[in-house]
């Protein structure tokens, strides 16, 4: 909540002497402005592992230092193995922010298509010198030296993070991939299967999910994140590599519906606020 910076004077007891009294004004504006302009300029509070946009952490950098992220938008530039540029958020004034991958394995781009990414690790301020500090990897150093001074992620997980627009219309791009899709959790049913919307207007088929045991209580049209792999929908299949315990009944029953439909199978869901 903020304050608001309001003095009350009280007319009868103005001192007599003119001067005494402008400077007591004129003192009092001062601290009066210092206190609001204070208030005001207060550090964002940065919830840890929170969802961010980008326009957030280049705009207030020094509320972000040291804290951990995650990111997701679309990648723009490629720098190395290891690193990569993404793009600022369309509806905010900002810029864009420097990524670089420290998770055990890089991250290949082989799409033509701009890949989106989630990107989870922490904020600091780029410098050349705590480059190898940050990573055991030999980077070259020559690559980023245009990013000195600027805002970077230290990613400890980077995914490749479609929108389930994307799975369902070209599912054969992402069968078997690992993944990360955001989007409006819909039409809860029994057997841990439920949709994934991502709210375009003129959005694509909504994205099945298969949420495997020990399942977390989820409410229709909530935000989440859904960490998973995308397969077929193909009964048989799924109840053999997840022992689902779906009877025959139930089987035929949800195959008449989903068969041969992607389905992103996950033991990960994080909601969002």
């Amino acid at each position: 909540m903020g304050y608001i910076c309001l003095l009350l004077l009280d007319i009868d007891a103005m001192p007599l002497d003119k001067k005494f009294f402008l400077k007591a004004i004129a003192f009092l504006t001062l601290v009066i402005l210092s206190a609001c302009n204070n208030s005001s300029r207060s550090p964002i509070k940065v919830e840890k592992d929170r969802l961010v946009n980008v326009a957030e952490i280049t705009q207030n950098l020094e509320s972000f230092i040291g804290k951990s992220v995650l990111v997701r938008n679309d990648v723009l530039e490629t720098i190395g193995l290891r690193g990569l540029i993404l793009d600022k958020d369309r509806v905010f004034s900002g810029e864009t922010i420097l990524v670089i991958n420290t998770s055990p394995m890089p991250l290949m781009f082989s799409n033509d298509k701009t890949p989106e990414v989630l990107v989870s690790g922490k904020v600091e301020r780029f410098t050349l010198s705590n480059l190898k500090s940050w990573s055991d990897l030999e980077l070259d150093s020559s690559l980023y030296r245009r990013y000195e001074g600027k805002p970077v992620i230290i990613a400890t997980s980077l995914l490749l993070s479609p929108d389930p627009e994307d799975l369902t219309s070209n599912p054969e791009n992402y069968y078997g991939m690992h993944l990360a899709v955001k989007g409006e959790i819909e039409d809860i049913q029994n057997y841990g299967l439920f949709e994934l919307d991502e709210e375009q207007i003129f959005g694509g088929e909504d994205l099945l999910v298969l949420q495997l045991k020990p399942r977390i209580k989820l409410e229709d049209e909530k935000m989440a994140i859904i960490y998973g792999v995308l397969r077929p929908f193909i009964v048989l299949e799924l109840e053999r590599d997840y022992d689902l315990g779906w009877d025959l009944s139930i089987q035929k029953q949800i195959e008449v519906e989903y068969s041969q439909k992607p389905v992103l199978v996950t033991k990960k869901i994080k909601l969002l606020k």
